[in-house]
């Protein structure tokens, strides 16, 4: 199980290339958290109807609300369910780009990559040619903020620099 937090899918809709995703993973799941804050609170994200339309994402509710309830003294509602779920299953990939979240991901000695990690995973299989305009794409329309030393690290590691 493939278990997303609000960013990446936030990032590869408003990139218009949630293909991406899916056919790096096939299927996705999301907390309902997560849906919240994609479809309520991220009316103002672009392309957020694509996720709507995505078939490849099913919705599960953590059964452990007292842990997940815990882990919200240190994350936001989407990054604790996205965990919990983490725990309570059999994930195989948690998809967090907040360093917080990754940390406590960690922490549980569960495994994590994010949207960078997504389209380098997407370009060593040969799903994209690129990562580099699909990540300007990211930091332009979804105003995805990425370090600079992070960014020319990623594309001198894939000889994009």
């Amino acid at each position: 199980m493939i278990i997303s937090n609000s960013t990446p899918l936030i990032n590869f809709s408003a990139i218009r290339r949630l293909d991406i995703l899916y056919w790096l993973f096939g299927s996705i799941t999301i907390p309902p958290a997560v849906k919240n804050e994609v479809f309520v609170k991220g009316k103002h994200y672009l392309n957020t109807e694509e996720l709507r339309r995505a078939a490849f994402i099913e919705i599960i509710k953590p059964k452990n609300m007292i842990s997940c309830n815990l882990l919200k003294a240190d994350l936001d509602d989407g990054e604790a369910e996205v965990i919990t779920l983490g725990l309570e299953g059999n994930a195989t990939l948690l998809l967090l780009d907040e360093i917080t979240a990754r940390a406590v991901a960690e922490s549980h000695h569960l495994h994590f990559t994010g949207s960078i990690g997504c389209l380098v995973e997407a370009k060593k299989l040969g799903i994209i040619s690129e990562i580099k305009p699909l990540l300007e794409a990211m930091r332009i329309e979804a105003r995805f903020w990425i370090n600079e030393n992070l960014y020319k690290r990623i594309l001198q590691n894939n000889k994009e620099l």
